[in-house]
């Protein structure tokens, strides 16, 4: 017994110490951004080399990860993940930070379960893996995917002035490749690292229509497609890149600002939508909360399940359709 729960207490110990260094980490990463222009910046101003720097921002996977099948490939997608979201930690160790936390909240909800409502429901081992996977897993995914999708926004909010410094070098006679170098020394993150790496794509010897493409590949925004398009065309038949790309950037200014105009006059409806969403969770976790028996003493009725099944569907169906009608494509 005494053996067991120095285990237990070494296991704790352990996901603290992981969970504080992902931590640690996070916060070194986002305060040592704001010392340059852009990360790309930053790292060769802190010595190394400009292959270095290319390697490192594009976080290229093992060779070796396709032998893995399905795994592989789901370690790729993570991978691409973290790539789009600009978090400069190892994949591999976020994935230990989350295996760490994983295993910490479950033996935190075996530990400390006991003292709650939770075994009346389900079984407490189910209970813990649940509570591991939400917090483990869930939980770092979510905020990976909200930082993604920030990320790509601000990449797009930001396209329209690269696009104007673009167009002030080629008016100055500068060719694309000198343009877009610009673009990385001008322009903060995301988009100054971004065209930076494809600026190295092109000093080690890949096309100017395949570093787009692959910078296409890795926003994918749909505002930056018509960018390499048009650079595609001018590279092949040759005209007035600069006059394009100067329309181009009205354009999506235009559409930011109607898409910023319908958001603000949305608002009300999206916030409304928010907390009816929210507010029977809410409603349910307070009284399970004070009052656990009035929930626990109809589990056993065979009508309890088909019922409650049937207003979460409802529930979510209506939550959907809210969603539909404050959320507008422009």
């Amino acid at each position: 017994m005494l053996e067991s729960s120095y285990l237990i207490y070494g296991a704790i110990f352990l996901c603290a110490l992981l969970l504080v260094e992902g931590v640690y980490f996070l916060i070194n990463d986002s305060l040592g951004r704001t010392s340059t222009v852009n990360r790309r910046m930053q790292l060769l101003e802190s010595g190394r080399s400009n292959r270095e720097v290319y390697e490192t921002l594009l976080r290229r996977p093992p060779a070796s990860i396709g032998v893995f099948g399905p795994a592989g490939s789901l370690y790729m997608w993570f991978d691409q993940m973290v790539m789009q979201a600009g978090v400069t930690i190892p994949t591999l160790r976020i994935l230990l930070f989350m295996v760490g936390l994983s295993v910490f909240a479950f033996i935190c909800m075996l530990v400390f379960g006991r003292a709650t409502f939770i075994p009346t429901v389900m079984p407490l081992p189910m209970a813990g893996l649940l509570a591991g996977l939400v917090v483990g897993f869930g939980i770092p995914l979510a905020q990976l995917k909200s930082m993604k999708d920030s990320r790509l926004r601000k990449f797009g909010e930001q396209l329209p002035d690269a696009i104007d410094v673009m167009v002030r070098s080629l008016k100055a006679g500068h060719p694309v490749s000198a343009a877009m170098n610009l673009v990385t020394r001008e322009m903060p993150d995301p988009i100054g690292t971004e065209f930076g790496i494809a600026v190295d794509e092109m000093t080690y010897g890949l096309d100017l229509r395949d570093a787009l493409e692959n910078l296409g590949d890795r926003v994918k925004i749909k505002d930056f497609q018509y960018v390499v398009v048009s650079i595609s065309i001018q590279h092949e038949t040759g005209g007035n890149l600069a006059e394009v790309l100067s329309g181009l950037s009205k354009v999506i200014r235009d559409r930011f600002r109607l898409f910023r105009k319908i958001k603000a006059l949305s608002g009300e409806g999206r916030m409304s939508a928010m907390v009816l969403s929210i507010l029977p969770f809410i409603t349910f976790s307070v009284i399970f909360t004070l009052s656990p028996i009035f929930y626990t003493r109809v589990f056993p009725d065979p009508l309890f399940l088909p019922i409650a099944g049937g207003g979460f569907a409802m529930m979510c169906i209506g939550i959907y359709i809210m969603y539909r009608m404050v959320n507008f494509r422009v």
